[in-house]
């Protein structure tokens, strides 16, 4: 309901100033996957229908680009770094984005799918480019994002194993690099431990794997609102704050780090109500 009241509001001031709509529509954090219920309207938003899935889950996708590799992007999408794809198939980068952005709440995911040029951080979280983009040296030499370039493969069928039926990846290599290499290593952030034991653990199907990982997105963002109230609403103390970390169980910097992220996807209509809430309390408050 929100996503749709900011889409109206966004509609009217874009049409009172004459200006034309942007083909990813970017409100409070959010990105509009639609903007209306009719598939033919679609158009109207700059969308297009794909028709295959390049990469089928996110187990596929670990399985393609490897355990490692798979555990340093995963890291960075969940820590809120800015997360390049550049290649020439624009089908193929639109596949991986749908299911890499499955890691995080809605509000956390801004998304510029397929670009000629390099769009700053603060813009996307996610973005496309074409082979001939120039990416400034200060990113890719940067901790806070990773960049995976999709090369032709060098051999007619990369994975003759395991992807016999993926045409369109084998055709490709994958080629992962990033200004902090060492995440890999790191063992705090809880929630990709939990995700890559269940990608890891054939005996689920993804159908549950995939309700995993709703469960556990659901359990961090009750932690990003829990933290939110204590912080922003009540004003509570340094001291208390990381006592109220260790309950939660995401003292860690790691874990830190995420709940500051994923508290930019607290929509603006939940932080107002919170807010006047505390400003405007019930009669029987006041009583009391």
């Amino acid at each position: 309901a929100d996503l749709e009241e900011e889409c109206a509001v966004w509609e009217s001031h874009e049409e009172e100033e004459g200006r034309p709509r942007p083909q990813t529509e970017v409100l409070e954090g959010r990105e509009l996957s639609k903007c209306h219920t009719e598939s033919s309207a679609l158009s109207d938003c700059g969308w297009s229908i794909r028709r295959t899935a390049v990469f089928r889950s996110l187990r596929h996708m670990r399985q393609v680009l490897g355990a490692s590799a798979f555990r340093m992007l995963a890291w960075h999408i969940l820590m809120g770094n800015q997360v390049i794809w550049k290649g020439q198939d624009r089908e193929l980068i639109q596949s991986a984005f749908d299911v890499l952005q499955a890691m995080l709440p809605v509000g956390c995911v801004r998304v510029i799918p397929y670009s000629e040029k390099y769009e700053d951080a603060y813009r996307c979280n996610f973005l496309g480019l074409s082979p001939q983009a120039e990416i400034p040296p200060h990113v890719q030499s940067s901790e806070f994002a990773v960049m995976i370039e999709v090369r032709t493969a060098p051999r007619s069928n990369l994975y003759p194993v395991l992807f016999v039926d993926d045409e369109p990846l084998s055709k490709y290599e994958f080629v992962l690099t990033s200004g902090s290499p060492v995440a890999t290593d790191r063992v705090g952030l809880t929630i990709l431990n939990k995700i890559e034991a269940a990608l890891s653990n054939e005996n689920l199907s993804m159908d549950v794997v995939e309700q995993c990982l709703v469960c556990l997105k659901e359990e961090w963002m009750n932690k990003v609102k829990v933290l939110f109230k204590f912080t922003k609403v009540d004003s509570r103390p340094k001291e208390d704050t990381q006592k109220l970390l260790g309950i939660l169980g995401a003292s860690e910097e790691d874990n830190i780090k995420l709940l500051k992220f994923w508290m930019t996807g607290l929509s603006k209509t939940y932080k107002s109500h919170l807010m006047s809430s505390v400003r405007s309390p019930t009669s029987s408050e006041c009583r009391n």
